[in-house]
């Protein structure tokens, strides 16, 4: 069942229903063959179509299949009100209001999915959760100045349990704030990320080149590194399934319990996220990191909660500097896997002079190199922070969190 609300300044719009389907995926000959249907009465037909699929190719594909389970796994989630839900959220768009605000957006997604598994050695896994994403954004305008405030929180237990009114209201002034901001300075700076930061680059720049598919092709930077040391000994990112956030789940989309997968200990690569296929493909141990965008796709390997680790100095130890540049929330941007190389933009910035932050700044974008930039990690807080998002890959989005703590980073490029 899903609940979806959406509003553009005062025009309200409200969907709701449910979609269910059945697929079907045989490994046969060395090759998989997948079939899906909205029909459920159709499975023998789609086994047959899956058996076809495979016996198209011969290939050379190995799993190693977990023991057999029977589970089900059914988290509590408060059920939606949709009157009372667009009644918030109508007010929430009210209190996004302001004299230069010009357009206002709001997005919201209920969900409760049940996930039934099956598979030809005795495996039932059911598993039944809920998945609530409310999205804000403003847009303000001053002169020929236009500059944007986004806010974003979520729920596994319902939309009671988000405070609408403060996600709006924090969107509204981020993009009021923007108004009175100077543009960057240009050159390379000591920066301090904030953890939504910290995690959205633990996410992009490590957790993707981390992803054991794009390992096997060889279009990741991070391709038979394992062991070395890439990053300052300050660093230790892990994706875990099983951790509270948005990505959360027990079992992944091929019946493998979900594991935390550790991807860099002090500095250290120490292993990718995988499927069945790349676990045994690189004879590695399997952590359940596969998954489906819904049921007509097939599972891929995917990243869950992607978190840098908190680390012993506190947030002031982090800001002791003499001057610096504070970067907070992240805009947009894009990393080249087979490179390395990245760009980032954050939704605002802060200059620091001896420790305390000074004026604002928008539109700062910085780039560099993954591998340079992990060994210039020179202090990590023990504070922690987490932001949810819905990530795409191949075309499938699937929820998914990250987060960490206040960082400092030496020689970061600005533009």
């Amino acid at each position: 069942m899903e609940s979806s609300v959406s509003i553009k300044d005062d025009e309200v719009k409200h969907t709701s229903g449910s979609v269910h389907g059945i697929s079907v995926r045989v490994l046969e000959e060395g090759s998989w063959g997948f079939a899906a249907s909205s029909r459920d009465d159709k499975i023998e037909d789609l086994l047959e179509k899956a058996r076809k699929m495979a016996r198209l190719g011969k290939g050379r594909i190995a799993i190693d299949i977990p023991p057999a389970v029977k589970k089900e796994i059914k988290e509590k989630t408060d059920p939606v009100d949709d009157d009372q839900q667009v009644r918030s959220l109508v007010g929430a768009a009210k209190e996004m209001k302001a004299q230069k605000v010009t357009s206002r957006t709001i997005a919201c997604t209920d969900s409760v999915v049940r996930e039934e598994f099956h598979n030809s050695h005795g495996t039932e896994i059911i598993q039944e959760c809920g998945y609530t994403y409310l999205s804000c954004s403003c847009i303000a305008k001053s002169g020929e100045l236009m500059q944007r405030g986004s806010e974003r929180a979520w729920s596994r237990s319902g939309f009671g349990k988000i405070d609408s009114l403060e996600v709006a209201g924090k969107s509204r002034e981020k993009a009021l704030r923007l108004l009175d901001a100077a543009p960057p300075p240009k050159g390379r700076f000591i920066v301090i990320f904030d953890p939504e930061m910290s995690g959205v680059f633990s996410h992009e720049a490590v957790g993707h080149a981390c992803e054991a598919d794009s390992v096997i092709d060889r279009e990741s930077v991070l391709a038979g590194r394992l062991g070395q040391m890439i990053g300052n000994e300050l660093v230790t990112i892990i994706d875990d399934p099983t951790a509270d956030g948005f990505g959360r789940y027990a079992y992944d989309d091929e019946g493998v319990p979900a594991k935390p997968a550790v991807l860099m200990e002090n500095g250290v690569l120490k292993g990718y996220m995988n499927s069945m296929e790349s676990a045994k493909e690189l004879g590695i141990e399997q952590n359940g990191h596969a998954r489906a965008g819904d049921y007509s796709e097939v599972p891929i390997v995917r990243m869950s909660n992607t978190h840098f680790q908190k680390g012993e100095s506190t947030v002031d130890a982090v800001f002791d500097i003499k001057e610096g540049i504070y970067l907070k929330g992240m805009k947009g941007g894009s990393v080249d896997i087979f490179s390395g190389g990245f760009m980032f933009k954050a939704e605002e910035a802060y200059d620091i002079r001896n420790g305390e932050k000074g004026k604002i700044m928008r539109d700062v974008t910085i780039t560099g190199n993954i591998l340079q930039t992990l060994l210039d990690v020179e202090c990590v807080g023990n504070d922690f922070g987490t932001s949810p998002g819905m990530c795409g890959k191949f075309s499938q989005e699937v929820p998914v969190s990250d987060g960490g703590p206040h960082i400092r980073l030496k020689n970061v490029a600005i533009g």
